[in-house]
């Protein structure tokens, strides 16, 4: 039995490690930065006439799109998260986690943690996905199905974010 839950303890201790560490901080950094690095890919590229390459740069843009999205939305969370009572001061009777506003405020701040988390998985897939789009493009390994993903993932973000602004 003991030797079952040593790997639960370092699974959980490195799914940890991997959201809030240094490794998270980056994966982070990589999403937030794929727009821009994305866009002057693209400008590079094309200008050169090496348009297989500027599609890759292109479906990097799609993708630092969607990047920039889940961080806005994140963001959101995590503000109106901590900041509730600030933000939605109005009836607490009909509010989640109300009548108080103690409990109000903690349903809010607690749903904003896992939105968190899986803001950095989403960012930390689609900096990889934007990588192995990359390498297709050098020739050094071979995903086929990086494009085809990565047109996909752009175009739902696409529809997500029209739909966001529309609920607005």
């Amino acid at each position: 039995m003991e030797i079952t839950q040593k790997p639960h303890r370092r699974s959980a201790s490195s799914f940890v490690s991997k959201t809030l560490g240094r490794t998270g901080q980056s994966w982070v950094w990589r999403g937030i930065t794929l727009l821009p690095v994305s866009a002057a890919r693209f400008a590079r590229t094309a200008s050169r006439g090496r348009f297989t390459d500027a599609l890759a740069a292109l479906l990097g843009v799609g993708l630092g799109l969607v990047a920039w999205f889940i961080i806005l939305i994140s963001t959101q969370a995590a503000v109106n998260g901590a900041l509730y009572p600030l933000l939605d001061a109005h009836d607490y009777q009909h509010s989640w986690g109300g009548p108080t506003l103690a409990g109000a405020w903690a349903t809010h701040a607690a749903l904003a943690v896992p939105i968190l988390v899986a803001a950095i998985w989403l960012l930390r897939g689609l900096a990889a996905l934007s990588s192995y789009d990359q390498e297709l493009s050098t020739g050094s390994r071979h995903h086929w199905w990086s494009r085809p993903l990565a047109l996909l993932l752009a175009a739902a973000g696409a529809v997500l974010f029209v739909a966001w602004i529309n609920q607005l």
